[in-house]
């Protein structure tokens, strides 16, 4: 991983070979959210992280503190969690000083209902969605929309204990506007709102 942008670093990200705007105008076209499958003997892992500078990390996790010590906000460094990346996407860009925000990492019953999900909001944002859906390790970077709706599923699935609810939560996600899920997402994110995750899942899955 190089520590500096390349020289053709001039160039949108659209302009070059390989390389996508797959971020928000704030940071350059950049990347926002990251996906990782690891593998496992049932049937592995799906991790999402956010990607931010580092002092954007650290003022969330003070407001979180201040407002829920319970509430936690996971930050590596940039580099332990893709130091081993070959993705076009890590070469493109200076990463120094950059975190990976851990969302949510889910296995088992959940990660099976939210796979619907990850191949259609993959699939919309034109992204290969084989290395994560098939076996074996694999990883994408995901612009800020994908990564927002992804954000959802992943933080609503992780308390539901049933499989039907599980799916159904998946399903309400895939239906909502990008605006509706940025709504959502500032919601549940938000230190002033400790129940919006809870009023997201009453909102999908009330009804089951």
């Amino acid at each position: 991983m190089t520590s500096q942008s390349r020289p053709e670093s001039a160039l949108s990200a659209r302009e070059q070979p390989g390389v996508s705007g797959l971020g928000s105008s704030v940071y350059g076209g950049r990347p926002n959210f990251a996906l990782i499958r690891d593998a496992g003997p049932d049937g592995g892992t799906l991790t999402l992280y956010e990607l931010l500078p580092a002092d954007q990390a650290t003022a969330r996790r003070e407001r979180l503190e201040r407002s829920n010590p319970n509430r936690q906000l996971v930050a590596d460094s940039f580099e332990d969690v893709f130091d081993e990346s070959d993705s076009l996407e890590v070469d493109h860009w200076d990463w120094d000083e950059w975190t990976a925000v851990k969302i949510r990492r889910l296995s088992g019953s959940r990660l099976r209902s939210i796979l619907p999900l990850v191949r259609e909001t993959l699939e919309g944002a034109g992204i290969d969605d084989s290395s994560l859906t098939g076996s074996g390790q694999g990883e994408v970077f995901l612009p800020e929309t994908a990564g927002v709706r992804l954000a959802l599923g992943f933080v609503g699935v992780k308390p539901i204990q049933r499989v039907d609810r599980m799916r159904a939560f998946c399903r309400g996600i895939e239906r909502m506007s990008d605006e509706e899920c940025y709504y959502w997402h500032a919601k549940c994110r938000s230190p002033s709102s400790p129940n919006g995750e809870k009023a997201l899942r009453t909102l999908l899955t009330d009804n089951i």
